[in-house]
């Protein structure tokens, strides 16, 4: 199984260590044929790209894009943050972005009743709280990708799952800190869900370094339902 982009890769315009086309240039090494800068969405407070910098960042891939026509595909993407039940902090102006992907994350402030219980872990049942949170997201926004899906707080994986796969949106096999293990990526793959395989690189050197992930893959022998790969039969593409 080759895997042939990465959909997830940070710089310096939140906290990663490189540039956008240090990544670029990293990713058409490793013999990638598309590669999304996704730096964290404005809600982000210690690291959301916002205003001026965001359209900045736009304006930078769509050069990348004119440099680097015959080599490779840049997207300029966004890691938004989920806010509360159906809730994320994408901007009012979602077309700028050719790609959208929703993290649960700590550094936000949460919007309704639902975000603080899960914020801050409150009552039962709160993977289920937090899968159905994240499924009515995808029914709000134009999200292709639920990112380290399980990071920070586990989510109800059958909830997220067959939402998911009814939303057209692929679960995130992070290559940085696989927040899923096997057990459950293959619950998953059960309940409908097809995979996408990413870095969440914070410097070039890691782009299209996929660590655990390839292995969880391998063992699981879900190579047919990775979205990015030579291998996939399904058709959640982007």
């Amino acid at each position: 199984m080759k895997i042939n982009a990465d959909y997830h890769t940070h710089t310096v315009y939140s906290h990663g260590k490189g540039t956008a086309e240090q990544n670029v240039q990293a990713a058409i090494s490793r013999g990638l044929k598309r590669i999304a800068i996704t730096e964290h969405a404005p809600g982000h407070f210690l690291f959301g790209v916002r205003g001026e910098k965001l359209m900045r960042l736009r304006r930078e891939v769509d050069e990348l894009n004119r440099r680097y026509a015959n080599d490779i595909e840049v997207l300029f993407g966004l890691e938004c943050n989920l806010t509360g039940d159906g809730i994320c902090d994408a901007p009012d102006d979602v077309s700028a972005a050719d790609l959208l992907l929703l993290g649960f994350h700590r550094a936000i402030i949460p919007k309704d009743a639902a975000a603080w219980r899960i914020y801050l872990r409150c009552g039962r049942n709160l993977p289920v709280l937090l899968a159905d949170a994240i499924i009515h997201t995808l029914e709000n926004y134009p999200i292709k990708i639920i990112a380290h899906p399980g990071e920070y707080m586990k989510a109800d994986i059958p909830t997220l799952a067959q939402g998911a796969a009814k939303m057209g949106v692929l679960l995130e096999l992070n290559g940085s800190h696989m927040s899923m293990n096997i057990d459950e990526v293959m619950l998953a793959a059960k309940f409908g869900a097809h995979f996408v395989i990413n870095s969440d690189a914070h410097r070039p050197s890691n782009v299209g370094m996929f660590g655990d992930a390839l292995e969880t893959v391998s063992r699981a022998g879900i190579e047919k339902l990775i979205a990015n790969s030579d291998a996939y039969e399904g058709r959640l593409r982007f």
